[in-house]
């Protein structure tokens, strides 16, 4: 009986580093097509390596701390873009990114 609490524990655990592992490679996938988005919005005007500079910047940081950077960026280098748009955007590449993840996993 005990070995199959163990196992069952095994299993959980297992499960958990699993699932932490998908959700830090969606993360770092969604950061990555953000930061070509943020630059792509920005366009010729982007500083070169802005797309690497932002990835970076969301190395460690919340999503909003991330959306909050690029939206300064975009305004700063006058984009008319509003917050609802950019959260927005945010969602739709944070979908994608989940999409394409999985869909290599």
């Amino acid at each position: 009986m005990e070995e199959s609490f163990k196992d069952r524990e095994h299993q959980f655990e297992a499960k958990f580093a699993h699932d932490e592992e998908l959700r830090f490679k969606i993360i770092a996938h969604r950061n990555k097509l953000f930061a070509a988005w943020a630059a792509g919005q920005i366009g010729a005007a982007a500083p070169a390596g802005y797309a690497d500079t932002l990835l970076q910047f969301a190395f460690g940081r919340s999503a909003s701390d991330l959306i909050h950077q690029a939206l300064h960026d975009l305004q700063s280098h006058g984009v008319a873009i509003t917050d609802g748009k950019l959260h927005k955007a945010f969602d739709q590449l944070t979908q994608q990114a989940e999409a394409e993840v999985m869909a290599a996993s």
